[in-house]
């Protein structure tokens, strides 16, 4: 039996690296890419069903060159998560703050990217012989509540209308696509340097007192792609009740 094949942008990320180990904890090969050179996590390169890929998701060409490399090697995809974004640095205090520039790549980064992606590498999902083959975009519970974050939020709200406006489309091709929206999701890090405004700010918003862990998007993601099979069109909001 074929191994399933997942594709996760951003593959380097707090999140993303939760996703990648969840997949391959249950056989799958995956794919990961980031603009980095090389993962921070050694431990991948140990295991023989993962390939890593330096990629800038904001370079149609890139993807494009991604999407050969693939297709020579696998000739399919099964799974493609897509998890690459941040907001800017100077988006907190406000659209005041920003740069122009600052607007076109964090709605490059967030969004068309998403779009790029998705389009780019759905022919290699189609070629997939199961009947079980997804998109996930990951997108952020600042679409749906104000966090000081303009241009991200805005963003991060537009990859819920491009799922909205495929799902029936991919549907045709035994396509299913969701969107899963995050919480606040710190890294280990972040609360050690800034204990007092994670703990403070935005743990007293959480309705199960405690952060969002990276491990509870993997679990989601994984329920969206091999548990909850007629779920498409979805928005999946994991956030510990942080926006209820």
């Amino acid at each position: 039996m074929n191994k399933d094949i997942v594709l996760i942008t951003g593959g380097d990320g707090n999140i993303a690296q939760s996703i990648v180990e969840k997949y391959l904890d249950n056989n799958c090969i995956v794919i990961a890419t980031d603009i980095k050179e090389k993962s921070s996590n050694d431990k991948f390169y140990n295991n023989e069903n993962y390939k890593y890929y330096k990629l800038d998701v904001t370079s149609i060409e890139q993807i494009e060159e991604l999407y050969k490399e693939i297709e020579q090697k696998y000739g399919r995809v099964t799974h493609l998560i897509s998890a690459a974004g941040m907001p800017m640095p100077n988006e907190i205090n406000g659209i005041e703050e920003l740069e122009i520039e600052d607007i076109d790549k964090s709605i490059k980064l967030n969004l068309t990217s998403h779009i790029y992606i998705t389009k780019v590498l759905l022919p290699l999902i189609e070629k997939e012989v199961s009947s079980n083959k997804t998109v996930t975009l990951i997108s952020s519970v600042n679409a749906l509540k104000t966090f000081n974050l303009p241009v991200y939020s805005a963003a991060k709200a537009g990859i819920y209308g491009f799922m909205k406006s495929t799902v029936k489309e991919l549907g045709k091709k035994y396509v299913r696509i969701n969107v899963i929206s995050p919480g606040t999701v710190p890294t280990k890090a972040d609360i050690a340097s800034n204990g007092e405004f994670y703990n403070y700010r935005y743990k007293d918003m959480l309705a199960l007192n405690d952060f969002t862990k990276p491990e509870d998007i993997a679990d989601a993601a994984f329920s969206l792609t091999h548990i909850m099979k007629a779920v498409t069109g979805q928005n999946i909001v994991v956030d510990s009740g942080q926006i209820s």
